[in-house]
């Protein structure tokens, strides 16, 4: 067994861990509000089964898919995705706590800011290929601009403040590591500078944001409204100590909003204490390692690139969610990868993983 073979099936493992471990604290999380919404303790994890069973499916199927041959397709993929963000402002589009983030078709409802996670990979996977013989920053940069300004807008018309930060955060890491021109760091301290600016005004404009803000950094003055979420998790938490509570002891998912979504690593933090979100922390560090050997040992450029966009993409929501629940972070509405009840972007990332598998499969085979 090869090294690659070896890093690909431990990464399988880890997911399909991660993913069983997710409908465990699903139904632990969940049952208080399930009960008390659908009437039935079991309806919620019963849809994210469901959910998780799609997300293998789907996970299983593109491993199949040789994304190489899409290399070309790349900026076609790019701008149906962005065009397809737009469809939040039409009939189409939910409202749903003061945010247009979905988009329903008949029965199925997912959110477009998920697609775009991919789209905006394989766009800058495909930039850094085609210029690799010639990567200068003339070539490279203001493309790589475009493609976040792009990005950033399907996204933030609905809006979608994290995910947009996600994104930005996977391209930059991705020229990073294609070999940023030391130009860029001028050019990105002035983007810092204007897109804080743009955040500011946004902010003063948008109470849900702005509320948001103002309970991250006073949580206790407005512990009864606005930072309510924020010290809920806090106390289960601290609630939950060195070892935690045990397995369906907690006590916060009964007040916590959420508790089975964006702050499911709450409930975690409860049942298993420090110990048990030390390790669950290790096993997310272990799956980015994981992602980053395999696109290391991957021939193919853009397949490269491709899967290290996929590995900083699922990092850094991660810590985005973990950073939230413990309050080191502003609150945003990021699903735990894996593990928090989610459609959309449980079959989203699931496809990711199956991407970086397709990659595997036929990169090798091309040797």
């Amino acid at each position: 067994m090869n090294k690659i073979d070896k890093y690909t099936k431990r990464l399988i493992t880890v997911v399909v861990l991660l993913l069983l471990f997710g409908v465990v604290m699903v139904f632990s999380s969940s049952w208080p509000y399930s009960y008390r919404i659908k009437g039935n303790e079991i309806e919620i994890t019963r849809k994210h089964v469901i959910f998780v069973a799609i997300s293998a499916l789907s996970m299983f199927l593109f491993s199949h898919i040789n994304i190489l041959k899409f290399r070309k397709q790349s900026p076609k993929i790019f701008i149906a995705v962005f065009l397809m963000g737009f469809l939040v402002l039409t009939p189409l589009g939910l409202n749903i706590y003061n945010a247009r983030r979905w988009i329903k078709l008949g029965g199925f409802t997912f959110m477009p800011s998920d697609f775009m996670k991919i789209a905006s990979i394989m766009m800058m996977a495909y930039i850094i290929d085609r210029y690799k013989n010639n990567f200068t920053f003339r070539n490279i940069f203001l493309k790589y601009f475009v493609i976040v300004a792009l990005s950033s807008i399907s996204v933030m018309i609905q809006p979608d403040f994290s995910t947009t930060l996600i994104i930005i955060g996977t391209l930059t890491a991705m020229y990073v590591i294609a070999g940023m021109d030391k130009k860029v760091l001028l050019f990105s301290g002035m983007g810092i500078v204007l897109a804080s600016a743009g955040v500011i005004y946004k902010l003063n404009s948008g109470y849900s944001r702005a509320s948001r803000i103002h309970a991250f950094i006073n949580p206790l003055k407005y512990r009864d409204s606005k930072s309510w979420q924020l010290i809920k998790s806090l106390f289960a938490i601290t609630n939950g100590s060195i070892l935690g509570v045990g397995l369906g002891n907690g006590r916060q998912k009964f007040t916590l909003s959420e508790a089975h979504n964006d702050f499911i690593f709450a409930t975690i933090a409860e049942e298993f204490g420090f110990v048990g979100s030390v390790i669950l922390i290790g096993v997310y560090i272990y799956l980015a390692y994981l992602g980053i050997m395999i696109a290391r040992n991957v021939k193919n450029l853009y397949g490269q690139m491709v899967i290290f966009g996929i590995t900083f993409s699922i990092g850094l929501q991660t810590l985005v969610n973990i950073g939230t629940a413990t309050g080191t972070i502003p609150p945003t509405g990021v699903t735990l990868p894996f593990i928090s009840y989610g459609g959309s972007s449980l079959v989203m990332t699931s496809i990711m993983i199956g991407i970086i598998l397709g990659i595997v499969r036929h990169d090798t085979k091309g040797r």
